[in-house]
Formats: structure tokens, sequence, C-alpha cells
């Protein structure tokens, strides 16, 4: 759900082809558990016109769905996930899952348990693969578990970047999911001032005022106030850290309000501003060349038999001025987990190398790449391995394999470890394209 609609079972995924058939099993999600009418699912399905036999139609969706869950279970019945009952369909998951639902999970046991909310987050947000139900039509119930999905995912990632930024200069990936964030939501101020903290601790301040220069003209333009104090506070902080150009007046660097200036008053219809707030934020603000950024998701499947990780998505990028990223032509395939697929039982404290076979299925040539590790980061509960292992070089059409050294760690432990193909800075090379990983279970003994 969190993403295009996808059903997984046993490593095996399909997902509704039809956009009836994904309308239909998008609007049983929207209402999890519970019985959903069948005037109301021929209502979202066809709200222009309905069908002559609405009831037959819906039923027809119905039997496309089973027809679909049974050539992937191998079961009679679908795994018994779609239910009839009177009046109504409803999904009946039962010992699957979600990967909303898993993200919820995440989210509270987070709030339950703060000592582990950092991995908690992070597992959790690394679920997102996309915007949810980012490929079923539209109905209002949809629209509503979607604001609410969202909203949620927020706040998860706001809480998520308050504890890495608490300890220090924040990883690349969250930087890039507050850019990609702050992008999607321009007037949250919260997760806009995050995004400054994340910018200035990673040695990059020039950028944290940009984003202040643009999400002041933002507000001024949509709602005609200023930034919060605390926004403004930062923006002063950070400029003071920051030396002028040469021979270039003080305000140069972002137009900072004076430190003892009142604040224009919020939510009015045209904000008092001092000629030096109004003229280079409004007038250059937006002309600045910055780095763009996009969110960094882990793909999970969704739908049956538990959420899986299984690819990284919108990975952490990082599209530099001169940069062209993806670059035209370039593809990569993966072929096999060629050592220790999914599952695998190691025992505490194994040294094993995982290899996977990658296929150069584009028209570029593979010239200092990478694989750059992703999530999760360093811990004593997660397996350990580089930070980057290179990749040979690999012609068009050549296939090629990549090892990577891992130690298991002491204890027992599901070990989930995700991947991406790199440049030597550290830039994606295919942000359109999941990336990869090991899974592997980490038991006392085999």
């Amino acid at each position: 759900m969190l993403g295009p609609l996808e059903i997984t079972h046993n490593g095996r995924t399909v997902a509704p082809s039809a956009a009836k058939d994904r309308a239909f099993l998008g609007e049983l999600l929207a209402h999890p558990g519970r019985l959903v009418t069948t005037d109301h699912l021929a209502d979202a399905l066809w709200p222009d016109r309905l069908p002559a036999d609405p009831a037959n139609a819906v039923q027809v969706r119905a039997s496309r769905l089973r027809a679909t869950l049974r050539s992937l279970t191998g079961q009679g019945d679908g795994g018994g996930v779609l239910r009839t009952r009177s009046g109504g369909y409803a999904l009946d998951l039962g010992q699957s899952t979600t990967d909303l639902a898993c993200f919820e999970e995440a989210v509270r046991r987070a709030e339950d348990e703060p000592a582990l909310a950092g991995t908690t987050l992070a597992e959790g947000l690394a679920l997102w693969r996309g915007a949810p139900f980012s490929d079923v039509p539209s109905t209002p119930c949809v629209r509503l578990q979607v604001a609410r999905s969202e909203e949620l995912r927020l706040s998860a990632v706001e809480s998520y970047a308050d504890l890495c930024l608490a300890a220090g200069a924040p990883p690349a990936s969250l930087v890039a999911d507050l850019a990609e964030q702050a992008a999607r939501n321009p007037l949250r101020e919260p997760l806009q001032h995050r995004l400054m903290r994340a910018l200035h601790l990673s040695g990059r301040p020039a950028e944290a005022l940009t984003v202040y220069d643009d999400l002041r003209t933002t507000l001024a333009d949509e709602l005609g106030t200023d930034p919060h104090s605390d926004l403004r506070r930062l923006h002063r902080e950070i400029l003071a850290e920051v030396p002028a150009p040469a021979g270039a007046p003080a305000t140069s660097q972002g137009a900072a309000e004076p430190a003892d200036a009142p604040p224009t008053p919020r939510h009015t219809a045209e904000p008092a501003e001092s000629p030096s707030e109004a003229g280079p934020a409004k007038v250059h603000g937006r002309s600045r060349r910055m780095l763009v950024l996009a969110a960094a998701g882990l793909a999970v499947t969704a739908g049956m038999c538990g959420a899986v990780v299984t690819r990284l998505s919108e990975p952490p990028v990082v599209v530099m001025p001169d940069d062209l990223r993806p670059i035209p032509g370039d593809d990569s395939r993966l072929d096999a987990d060629v050592t220790y697929p999914d599952g695998t039982k190691v025992r505490e404290g194994a040294r094993f190398e995982k290899v996977w076979q990658l296929t150069n299925s584009g028209s570029v040539f593979w010239h200092d790449r990478y694989l750059d590790r992703q999530l999760p980061w360093d811990g004593s509960d997660v397996c350990h391995s580089p930070r980057r292992v290179r990749i040979p070089d690999t012609q068009p059409g050549q296939s090629v394999l990549v090892r990577v050294p891992v130690v298991a760690p002491n204890l027992r432990v599901h070990c989930k470890v995700f991947w991406k193909m790199v440049d030597d800075r550290g830039i994606p090379y295919l942000p359109q394209l999941r990336g990869i990983f090991f899974d592997v279970q980490v038991v006392p003994d085999l």
C-alpha cells in the first residue's frame, strides 16, 4: 500500500493490472477488516455511471481478485483473504498483514519503547516505496487513508530526525529524506526547520540558508506571513557562522532579520517588511542553484504473509547542478542471489560472503561504480560489512559478480542490509530503480 499496490506470498509478487481491479482492492484496503457493502463498492468503482447490473459488476472484480490470489498462493480459496459476507466483501488478513499496518505498529512501538525508537522508526520508514496507493484510482475513502498515512509518515520523519540530530552529524540519507519531504510540504515549518538543522550539521550552511530564503518567499506569497520565530532564530545562528564574501554587505548571505526586530504578525494579509527582508529573498531566493534531494525509502511488499523489505525504492538522491541522473541509457538488473538467498540462517558471529549477480542491461559502460550500504547503519544488533564495495567495470550486456564480506552479530536477530549503486561521491546512478539487499536470520547454532 505504501507505493504501488503489490501482493506478495513466499517471495512471489503480483500486482493487479486493471485499474478497476486496483480500485476494488484499494477500497477494501481502505477499510481493513471491515465489511464494505456491494453498493459502496459500486459507487466507488463507477462514480460517474453505474453499470446495468452493479452487483454483478462488483462480483466480477471479486472473482478476478480471488483468481489472482489463487495463482499466487496455490490455494483454492486464495488463502481465505477475500471473504464474501452478507451484503458485501471484506479482507480477512489473518496471518497476513500490510506494510501500512507494520508501519503503524513501528510508530506505536517507538512511542512505547523510547530506547529503541531510532531503530524502530528507521525500520518503519523503510517500508515506504512512494506515495501510498499511488496507482489506485482515487476515491473519497482512499483519499482519507492516503492523507492519514502521509501525516503519520511526516510525524515519524520528524521524530526520527530529532533523534538523529540529537546524536550529531546526520546521515546523508536523512538529509535526503528531509529534503524530499520538505519539497512536498513547503508550508510545514517544523519539517523545514529540521532540514535546515540537518544541512547545517552536515557542513552545508549555504544550502540551509537557501532553504530559509525559499521558505520565507513561499510563506509570504501563499500566506502573507513570516517564518516561525524558531526558524528565524536558527537562520540568524547559521548566518552568524557564515563569513560574508569580501567586500559584500553583511546582509548579502541571506537577508537576515535583526535579532531584536519584532516578527511580522503571523497570518496577516500584508506583512510589514523591512527593505532588507523584501528585496534579496524575494528576488533571488528561487533563482539560486542548490542540491536537489529525493527521499530514501525501502520497498516493502504489501498485503500477503507479512510485510517483507525487498528492495530500495526512492533511494537517497543528490542531483548536483552539473550532473544528470539518471544517465540516459543507463540500466541495471539483478539476476540472482548467488550466495545466501533471502531467509538463509547463519550462526552468531559467522563470517560469510554475500554475492549478487548483476547485469548491465543498459547502453552505458559501468566504470568506478560501487555498492553503497544504506540501512540499517552500524550497531551491535546488525550485520557488519564495509560501507562500500566496488563493482567491477562492466560493459553493456555483460554480467558481473559483486561480493560483500559480512560478519553476523553475536546475538539472535533478523538481519537486513540494503545497498544502492553509487559513484565515488555516494551519488546514486539509478535513482529511478530499486536497490538490492541481503536478508539473513542469525541463530545461536545451526
